[in-house]
């Protein structure tokens, strides 16, 4: 028996997905009652469907196993340990590559994660005494051994300074730098110019915005707002879930706060160029404000429709074929590179650092809850440490009392650490 996720657009717009099996037309009843009931007003469309994703590996498992694990529930019967040291493995397993490769640890701990809810959710669905203390006590050991199977992470601080530090190497900065100035630079067929176009501005806006994939993907003609009377070019990104306008069944959304955001002129002026002299060449395009800027160029079927997510990773990484000092660039990555010049920038301006946050805040779009703004502004507090710290160590070596620089350094820092709190 396989299975399968198959995704769809509601009427209203809405994305959902359910998991079939081989031999039934029809969805299958728990996990659908269980995003329903459980996810679905909680999640996005995407996050529900790796809610099914990790079901699918526990029904894969189940079936290769013969558990029928309503049956078993029912019956009180639970998973024992090797059960669940077997499912455990069979989750992480990488469906690609070598037998034996796994998953990432990230990945493989949502997907444990969300194999443990459904199985808990599950037998008190099928249960009908689950609410008796003996039976409870059996639900949540079999909870508890299959969450002890999650991959124990690397302290939060050293994720921290990881994030913090990404940036692009100067090889990958300047060859982007390059296409800035030659869009088409190896462009051999005149059919290819607009395409490479198209890629080329996409990526312009991830380093000078900052903005996520998602949000590019998303982005309309409307949202485009030319320069005028002073005002310099700007991008507007509109929260979007559920755009009925989008024919995209795996919908790029934007998962920030909406916002408007500065691009350059010379941004405005290639975004323009492509607006007017390629896209608007492109067979079945449309032209109206909800239209979407960035469309499908070759495809007969897509053609003149918004770009999918995964035709925008093809056009990239063709790019990285073409060019190897481009071979980690991501849309991720930009966005790190993005903060990490922000940075920079905001330190040569002196900017204190509680203003600082806040402008990296609207400017990325996160909420005011969120703890991004001060892990990026934290990267400040320790560059200066470690130079204060390095001052320090030369001191010692030459046996004296520390200089009249260093303790002067030493109080500003004791400032700046004092504001940031």
């Amino acid at each position: 028996m396989s299975f399968e996720i198959k995704s769809f657009i509601a009427k209203n717009g809405e994305r959902f997905s359910q998991l079939y099996s081989s031999d039934d037309p029809w969805p299958l009843f728990y996990p659908t009652a269980f995003l329903v009931r459980s996810v679905r007003q909680s999640c996005t469309p995407s996050t529900q469907k790796v809610y099914l994703d990790a079901i699918k590996r526990l029904l894969e498992w189940a079936a290769n196993n013969k558990i029928d694990l309503e049956v078993h529930f029912q019956r009180h019967v639970f998973l024992r340990p090797h059960e669940i040291d077997s499912l455990a493995r069979h989750i992480n397993a990488a469906r690609r590559g070598k037998q034996g490769n796994t998953i990432n640890e990230g990945k493989g701990n949502t997907y444990v994660g969300y194999v443990a809810k459904y199985l808990n959710w599950l037998a008190n669905e099928v249960i009908t005494d689950s609410n008796r203390p003996e039976v409870q006590d059996l639900i949540n050991t079999q909870h508890r051994w299959l969450i002890d199977k999650l991959t124990k992470d690397g302290s939060k601080s050293a994720k921290v300074q990881k994030l913090i530090k990404k940036h692009l190497s100067e090889k990958a900065r300047e060859q982007l730098e390059a296409l800035w100035s030659n869009p088409f630079v190896n462009v051999v067929r005149p059919t290819d110019r607009g395409s490479r176009l198209r890629t080329v501005v996409m990526l312009r806006i991830l380093y000078e915005t900052g903005m996520r994939r998602g949000e590019l993907l998303s982005l309309k003609l409307k949202h485009l707002l030319e320069s005028t009377g002073g005002e310099g070019p700007q991008l507007v990104i509109e929260r979007n879930h559920g755009d009925s306008f989008d024919t995209r069944i795996n919908q790029p959304v934007a998962k920030t706060e909406g916002r408007i955001v500065p691009i350059s002129p010379t941004l405005e002026k290639q975004l323009t160029e492509y607006i007017a002299e390629h896209r608007a060449d492109v067979s079945g395009v449309g032209f109206d404000d909800e239209d979407f800027i960035f469309v499908t160029h070759r495809s007969k079927r897509r053609q003149g429709k918004p770009i999918s997510i995964s035709n925008f990773g093809q056009a990239v990484a063709g790019l990285r074929d073409l060019f190897p000092a481009l071979d980690t660039i991501h849309a991720h990555l930009l966005r790190h590179d993005w903060n990490y010049r922000f940075s920079e920038a905001a330190a040569k301006a002196k900017v204190p650092p509680e203003k600082e946050a806040e402008l990296r805040r609207i400017l990325m779009g996160w909420s005011i809850e969120s703890d991004m703004p001060g892990h990026y502004n934290h990267r400040h507090l320790q560059e200066d440490a470690s130079r204060l710290g390095r001052k320090v160590a030369c001191d010692t070596e030459r046996r004296a009392p520390p200089s009249t620089e260093i303790l002067a350094e030493a109080r500003k820092l004791a400032l700046v650490v004092a504001d940031a709190k």
